[in-house]
């Protein structure tokens, strides 16, 4: 039998010196207890640090089709008792006039432009723009369950995520879907690690925080004061 030989050879390893120094981000700020938990994430690109609020009611978003011919627009819509969960199509049957069909196929009331709507656990406005609208153009109202996920806490939101509620602990990045993810809901912060909504002033998520056991603290300086 022939073995081979397999040239070793001097040690590749060289004599040398490396410091390495650990940077702690300082978000944690204090010796509390930590609590955390798995959380999911419903949307957006996040640091760790973001403040998160936990959306609590279902949300729908209306989309115009790029082929219509006009170009009026539905804001905000609401959702309420007895919505379905998926795609409302809205058909102009004419240009004040349009059919409205549910995510089942079971036709609703006709909805009127310029009048509010309020049928089938969904509330919107149909507002006409400068182009009418044309028979054949169409709206399609997404109602999806993100009941439970958590977003980042925008004041003025509506859906439950308003509300502060926990501190994501480490970068998430959801901006092709939900993603699972860790959360801290019981802890001592240090506020200027904090990333969070324009809408939040510090002082303000420091009152809303703290009812959760979130408690933010001011960072003090480690400077000679002399």
């Amino acid at each position: 039998m022939t073995l081979p030989v397999n040239p070793v050879g001097n040690s590749p390893q060289k004599p040398g010196v490396r410091a390495d120094v650990f940077v702690p981000d300082q978000l944690i700020a204090g010796g509390l207890q930590i609590v955390s938990q798995p959380i999911i994430l419903a949307s957006g690109k996040l640091p760790r640090g973001a403040v998160l609020g936990m959306i609590t009611s279902s949300t729908a978003v209306a989309t115009a089709s790029g082929t219509n011919t006009g170009n009026g627009t539905i804001g905000a819509v609401t959702v309420g008792a007895g919505a379905k969960l998926g795609n409302y199509q809205l058909t102009a049957t004419a240009a004040t006039t349009f059919k409205v069909v549910d995510p089942e196929g079971t036709a609703l009331a006709n909805a009127a432009v310029g009048t509010a709507y309020t049928q089938g656990g969904l509330g919107f406005t149909i507002t006409a723009g400068a182009t009418a609208f044309a028979a054949g153009d169409t709206f399609v109202i997404d109602v999806n369950d993100a009941v439970g996920q958590f977003v980042l806490s925008v004041k003025g939101a509506t859906d439950g995520s308003q509300v502060p509620s926990a501190i994501l602990a480490d970068y998430s990045d959801a901006t092709s879907g939900p993603v699972n993810a860790g959360a801290y809901v019981q802890v001592e912060v240090n506020g200027r690690a904090l990333y969070y909504d324009p809408s939040w002033t510090l002082p303000a998520l420091t009152a809303a925080l703290r009812q959760y056991a979130i408690h933010v603290k001011s960072s003090v300086s480690a400077a000679d004061p002399t």
